[in-house]
């Protein structure tokens, strides 16, 4: 059967960025197939690209976040909120119908009825699901002949109605219908079939009314956002501004999407200057967190790259500095991505900031983990220079030099008698002021004082030199341990906060 085409469709149901999305598909695909055009349209408007591979990652996370964290295909119209469009409405009714909730509520509604209704309603269903109309049609009109407490066989009458028969009188005919029913089921489709109706409405030039029921919409369901959208779109219509903004402002606090649906929506054009406004005062909001973010940021980079430079003049090498630099590299290039006429960028810098500090924490976690790694290996090794330092003390030192000497010296008397040394100076010298106080001739002092200076070079030399080593050695690892430990506290403090 005929559908809308471009020519005759009201550009509200016309519009829109899906593509091939129509019913006659499993609805596990038409929901991967939404998401992904909602993904592929944020990809496209906001247009950042990076040369860091962790910039990359917390770019395609925050576009995640716009297009599936935020959202939830399979709750329908509630769950789309800014991604749905009234092109795809047939399949959102589609989408609705599948939710467990609307299961439950129909399983109750023809619990008491015959059972060939429910047969003959999910046959209607089926059909219409399938693309084939005309036994939908057939089948949802017979059965509303037989059960008339079941809404959304009007709704569904309604839609097909005004989407393949063109009929906006007799879809409104059928929402009426609907509306009077769902009034005693349920709030949120009672909002879900006001909206159609005002959509109709709307298209048959009684705006008031239009705008009327969608405010109805609203009150019944508040946090239904594209009832608030709608409503807006309405009032701007109407020339009631206030009401207009206030509701807009509202929505682009759920959904941040939202900015994109109003900058493309003509209805908004009366009130282009009011809604510029607020996208500069949202992009405000997002760059005075993106400046203190960044500021927080630099400061904890800035130290941290002292506590590491502090490490490496220790002689220790901590390979997570790496990641401190590439932090730093990764800051500089979002400062430079900040487009302040573009809500959206910014959206998504402050989100990659918030990302960036995450991978930060990480960061802090791994050089903990290196830095206590190391502390153990520097800890193994004080204690065994303290061990070796101990070993080194134990060496004897007075009796060996004692033992060493006075065989020095018996060997030095017998033989420096014999030794002669050829007169000058020196030995006048000591003739005069020792050896004639002494009697020692000068070839014995000669070879004891050589003895004496052997010994130490021998036993004292040798054993002292090890234990100055070794001090040094232990001191060094001791003062490594206590600067390890000093940062080990700081990076645990930094992550307790």
């Amino acid at each position: 059967m005929k559908r809308y085409n471009d020519d005759l469709a009201p550009h509200e149901i016309n519009k829109g960025f899906y593509r091939n999305i129509e019913l006659g598909k499993d609805v596990v695909l038409q929901k991967i197939e939404i998401s992904n055009q909602i993904r592929g349209m944020i990809v496209s408007c906001v247009g950042l690209s990076s040369t860091s591979n962790t910039n990359k990652a917390a770019i395609n996370a925050s576009i995640n976040l716009l297009a599936y964290d935020n959202r939830n295909v399979s709750s329908g119209i509630y769950g789309l909120k800014a991604s749905f469009e009234w092109n795809i409405s047939e399949v959102v009714w589609q989408l609705e119908q599948n939710i467990q909730e609307f299961k439950d509520m129909l399983e109750i509604l023809y619990a008491s009825q015959e059972p060939s209704y429910a047969g003959m309603r999910r046959m209607a269903q089926e059909d219409y699901e399938n693309g084939r109309i005309p036994d939908a049609i057939r089948n949802f009109l017979k059965l509303s002949q037989c059960f008339k407490d079941d809404f959304s066989v009007f709704l569904s009458l309604g839609l097909i109605s005004l989407f393949h028969e063109e009929d906006k009188e007799k879809a409104l005919e059928y929402f009426d219908e609907s509306l009077e029913i769902a009034k005693s089921q349920s709030d949120f489709y009672t909002s879900y079939v006001l909206l159609h109706k005002a959509l109709v409405l709307r298209n048959l030039n009684r705006l008031e009314e239009a705008e009327e029921f969608s405010k109805q919409a609203v009150d019944l369901s508040p946090d239904l956002t594209e009832a608030l959208y709608q409503n807006a779109q309405y009032s701007a219509l109407l020339k009631k501004t206030d009401t207009a903004i206030s509701l807009l402002k509202k929505i682009i606090r759920v959904d941040i999407l939202y900015c994109l649906k109003i900058a493309n929506e003509r209805d908004f054009d009366g009130i282009r200057s009011h809604t510029t406004k607020i996208f500069k005062e949202i992009g405000v909001q997002y760059h005075k967190s993106i400046e203190t973010k960044m500021k927080v940021l630099v400061k904890k980079l800035d130290y941290f790259d002292g506590v590491i430079s502090r490490i490496h003049k220790q002689g220790l090498d901590i390979s997570g500095n790496q990641n401190f630099r590439k932090r730093q590299e990764d800051r500089a290039e979002l400062a430079n991505m900040i487009d302040c006429d573009f809500v959206l960028n910014t959206f998504v810098v402050d989100n990659c900031l918030t990302q960036l500090d995450k991978n930060f924490r990480d960061d802090k976690l791994l050089l903990s983990s290196e830095c206590k790694k190391i502390r153990s290996k520097v800890g193994s090794e004080r204690k065994e220079a303290a061990r070796t330092l101990k070993k080194v003390k134990e060496r004897k030192l007075f009796y060996p030099f004692l033992l060493y000497l006075f065989i020095s010296q018996i060997c030095a008397i017998p033989v420096g008698l014999f030794v002669v040394v050829p007169h000058g100076i020196l030995i006048e010298k000591y003739n005069r002021l020792i050896g004639a106080s002494t009697g020692i001739p000068p070839g014995v002092f000669l070879l004891e004082f050589i003895a004496f200076i052997s010994c130490v070079l021998i036993v004292i030399v040798p054993t002292i030199r090890p234990r100055i080593k070794w001090k040094k050695i232990h001191a060094r690892l001791q003062q490594n341990e206590y600067a390890l430990d000093k940062t080990i506290k700081i990076i645990e403090k930094e992550l307790r906060n």
